[in-house]
């Protein structure tokens, strides 16, 4: 009869490179690293962000950056889809409130902006860097995805309101966005960096874009 034969010796199955231990990926872990190349997108700017300094950010391994995205596309689509869009529907949103006053939804919009801005801290500099980075990967890659109708369809909503005489007519629609994002988000952006920026708080950024959006600079 042959001995039997003990297997306590026989290595276990290798583990797949890069994959946490425990039987499946938690939701932490991934939200976390989402959260790390948010920040590091902020600080640097998208193009020159690789996913080995993301990694590096994160203290793991290129091979579990990989494990939970497969390619800088796939960290870039997850990045936009779960937390670029929702705060972009919230702005949008305000249109759609008051689809016929102009004064109320471009005001509501200010004060979102500085919600969103005090809510997530990557979002003010993030937009900073896209605006003025060589390359705008997060404008580009979202045209990609998921095209130019939304913004097409509010530009429209400001040419009708200024056909209607409820919007100056002297305003250009493709430009009236970047300058309120600019009013909001440039204080926003600077103020954590910039020392003489340091007495501003949320209330007074706000005041101030409404100001100048309500009575312009003259007395």
């Amino acid at each position: 009869m042959p001995a039997h034969k003990d297997n306590s010796d026989l290595k276990p199955a290798a583990r797949r490179p890069g994959r946490p231990r425990g039987s499946k990926p938690t939701a932490t872990s991934r939200e976390q690293l989402l959260d790390i190349a948010l920040n590091l997108f902020a600080r640097q700017g998208i193009a020159r962000t690789s996913l080995n300094a993301i990694a590096k950010e994160a203290g793991v391994t290129p091979a579990m950056l990989h494990y939970y995205f497969n390619s800088r596309e796939q960290l870039l689509d997850a990045m936009i889809e779960e937390r670029f869009l929702p705060l972009r529907s919230a702005i949008g949103a305000t249109f759609s409130t008051h689809p016929d006053d102009p004064v109320a939804a471009l005001t509501l919009m200010v004060k979102q902006l500085a919600a969103l801005a005090v809510e997530h801290d990557w979002f003010a500099p993030l937009w900073m860097q896209e605006v003025i980075g060589e390359m705008p990967v997060l404008r580009s890659h979202l045209q990609a995805r998921f095209g130019d109708e939304k913004y097409q369809t509010t530009l429209n909503t400001l040419a009708r309101w200024q056909q209607e005489g409820k919007l100056n007519r002297n305003l250009e629609p493709a430009l009236l966005f970047t300058t309120l994002l600019s009013l909001v988000l440039v204080p926003f952006s600077r103020m954590r960096s910039d020392e003489r920026l340091n007495t501003l708080s949320p209330e007074s950024i706000v005041r101030h874009a409404l100001a100048v959006i309500g009575g312009g600079i003259g007395p």
